[in-house]
């Protein structure tokens, strides 16, 4: 696949010194990646306007190839946020109107900004490890935030009940407003299936970093009671450990190695304490995952929601979902609520870019464990949860992560082709 039809290409002039024109990249870079980061901290008023100058910033970038594929796909992803938008506001049927009509143009643009940010930092920074950790780290930031000041603020209430938040929904740190709890679940879920990143070749100490985020978003998923990050980091970790064993070299030794490490984990069976395990599963969330374990209300919904793209394929939420509030899934309720057309816009982008992340898995295997968890995270959150509903600062950060590697597809392409000359 190439995508080096290359219409607009710009660097640096040669005659500024290398220092200037060292330092100019590098603080160009960092303010791109910190309005990234501020702009998943959510924080009012600021999110909303803090990638805007992040288009002057990418002028000082020292590669900056544009490509025809870009310019379609960067339209592209304009024309869906200004459908969806435009057309909420048109069909009233959100309950905050008056704020959508008012920032609609900021949510618009934002969308469009973030894919153009991902793509242009690509061709100049390729630290995937720095990536991955800004595109999580502002939504980790913001759900950490708010959900241990509520734990600590009512501490008594939530130990009193097994450590868990029984309302499984906790006020915005920043404004008070309140978040669901699956949505702060989805933000987790992020940091949780970076987990896979224990396998990559970085050093120690950032292992231990994204372990130590894994480690506390899946503690608060639980006090929280959330079952799909938990199963996303699942899935996750186990396509991370697959491409790790298919990559590794494999002597008679470490095979050996590995069989007898499989046959002796049925043995742990023999020293656990059932009676002291038995006292841990005791608890509403326990009870709700061994209950329930994959079933949910969502098969349901799912299936009204697929009825209603037929029935009403220009949206206007007519569908009814009761007792439920959407379809809980990012395709069907962009139908749902703006009709079968952006629906099916979204679905052409979002399939458009799965080459460039095969293209990544491929061309960088020791780097792909995060970039293979990331993905999993946003499908599953996608599949399961009203994700564009619920944050818009998620979904756009979504189109900064395929931005991104639709970026660095075109950085290895030209790299490649550099070499061959």
């Amino acid at each position: 696949m190439r995508d080096t039809f290359i219409i607009i290409s710009r660097s640096h002039p040669e005659d500024l010194s290398s220092g200037r024109e060292a330092t100019t990249y590098k603080l160009a870079t960092l303010l791109l990646l910190t309005s990234v980061f501020l702009y998943g901290a959510s924080v009012p008023n600021l999110s909303l306007i803090c990638l805007f100058p992040c288009l002057v910033l990418i002028f000082f970038l020292k590669n900056k190839n544009v490509t025809v594929s870009f310019l379609l796909d960067a339209s592209l992803v304009f024309l869906f946020a200004f459908l969806y938008y435009t057309m909420c506001v048109l069909f009233e049927i959100t309950t905050e109107d008056d704020w959508l009509k008012s920032k609609m143009m900021f949510l618009i643009a934002n969308m469009t900004i973030a894919y153009i940010i991902g793509y242009f930092l690509a061709q100049n920074y390729t630290n995937i490890s720095v990536i991955l950790g800004v595109t999580v780290g502002g939504l980790f930031t913001y759900a950490l935030l708010s959900t241990a000041s509520y734990a600590m603020n009512h501490l008594g209430e939530v130990a009193s009940n097994n450590y868990l938040i029984a309302e499984r929904a906790v006020p915005s740190f920043w404004n008070g407003g309140t978040i669901n709890g699956p949505i702060i679940g989805i933000y987790f879920s992020l940091s949780i299936c970076l987990i896979s990143m224990i396998y990559s070749r970085i050093n120690l100490l950032l292992k231990g970093c994204f372990l130590v985020l894994a480690a506390t978003s899946i503690f608060f998923n639980l006090m929280l009671q959330n079952r799909s990050p938990i199963y996303a980091g699942a899935l996750a970790f186990s396509l991370a450990t697959l491409m790790y064993i298919t990559q590794m070299k494999l002597t008679h030794k470490k095979l050996v190695l590995l069989i007898i490490l499989f046959c002796l984990m049925p043995l742990n069976l023999f020293f656990i304490d059932f009676s002291e395990t038995k006292s841990l599963l005791e608890n509403p969330f326990m009870d709700r995952l061994l209950s329930e374990g994959l079933d949910t209300p969502r098969y349901a919904l799912w299936y009204k929601g697929l009825i209603g793209l037929f029935e009403y394929p220009m949206g206007g939420a007519k569908t009814d979902f009761s007792p439920f509030d959407y379809a809980h899934n990012l395709w069907l309720d962009v139908g749902w609520y703006v009709g079968v057309i952006p629906m099916l816009l979204l679905l052409v982008i979002q399939l458009k870019h799965v080459p460039y992340l095969l293209s990544f898995l491929k061309k960088k295997p020791d780097q792909s464990y995060g970039v293979i968890g990331l993905s999993v995270s946003f499908f599953v959150a996608m599949m399961v949860e009203p994700t564009l509903i619920a944050s818009y600062t998620y979904v756009t950060l979504f189109f900064f992560f395929i931005g991104y590697l639709k970026g660095f597809h075109l950085h290895a392409d030209l790299a490649g082709k550099g070499e061959r000359r």
